[in-house]
């Protein structure tokens, strides 16, 4: 079977939000890979991509379930000293062999129950987004500068202020704390709220997204009783759908 070796590496980074969730399960027909992966300890971000099998050429009726735990150690640094693009590859039940000329990569599947895997097909049913809006080059070049900033303080917020959508890093416990913020656009019918989010997360999300950023969308719903709320990233075509968890602010 022929394996695309970069078309493998992204769907890895793409289901673990960069290589952020510490393991992946990806289950492949001919046709689809599908993985619905939860970040494990924090349990604050949600991978779920069905997206059309370009990695592995199967036969029809193949169906073949991949587990990995910490892709990053233990199956990035083998595809990344593959010299061709393309390889041949052999399924096992307890591993997968790769095959590029006289190099030849085993990779050994972990045991199922160690992935964290998502059960559901969202993370709230029927829950009501105040605000969607397209990704586009504005957002980006604000959101770089967000970027640039926003490690020294750990968080990014999106915020309602005033009747204005707003995005933030600063440190909210701290009056006298320096700060960036962008007004992105007027928000009506909606009163004054604050998202947190953790910052490495939201920036593993914008990388795994690259420079397709207009092929995505993105929501934000905010639950006041409970004072939390979530950022929805979806690829317009549905095949590819990010979930972040906001935090509360202490």
């Amino acid at each position: 079977m022929k394996l695309n070796v970069g078309n493998f590496q992204t769907v890895l980074e793409k289901a673990t939000l960069n290589f952020s969730i510490e393991s992946v399960q990806l289950k492949l027909t001919p046709e689809r890979i599908v993985s619905k992966m939860l970040m494990q300890h924090s349990r604050d971000a949600i991978v779920l991509l069905d997206v059309p099998n370009d990695v592995i050429e199967l036969k029809k009726g193949a169906e073949y379930t991949l587990n990995f735990a910490e892709p990053s150690q233990f199956v990035m640094p083998y595809l990344n000293l593959i010299d061709e693009s393309e390889a041949e590859v052999k399924i096992f039940d307890e591993k997968m062999v790769i095959t590029s000329g006289k190099q030849k990569s085993n990779l050994f599947f972990c045991a199922p129950q160690v992935v964290s895997v998502f059960s559901g097909t969202s993370p709230r049913e029927g829950l009501q987004y105040f605000t969607s809006f397209d990704l586009d080059e504005s957002f980006i070049r604000d959101f770089g500068k967000i970027k640039k900033i926003g490690m020294r303080f750990g968080n990014i917020y999106f915020s309602v202020e005033g009747g204005k959508f707003v995005m933030e890093t600063t440190d909210k416990q701290n009056s006298l704390s320096n700060g960036i913020k962008f007004d992105l656009f007027p928000i009506k019918d909606e009163s004054d709220l604050t998202l947190c989010f953790d910052y490495r997360n939201v920036v593993n999300l914008m990388n795994v997204i690259g420079g397709r950023f207009t092929d995505f969308k993105v929501s934000f719903a905010f639950i006041r009783n409970q004072n939390l709320g979530m950022a929805y990233v979806e690829k317009k075509d549905g095949t590819e759908k990010f979930y972040l968890m906001s935090k509360t602010i202490n």
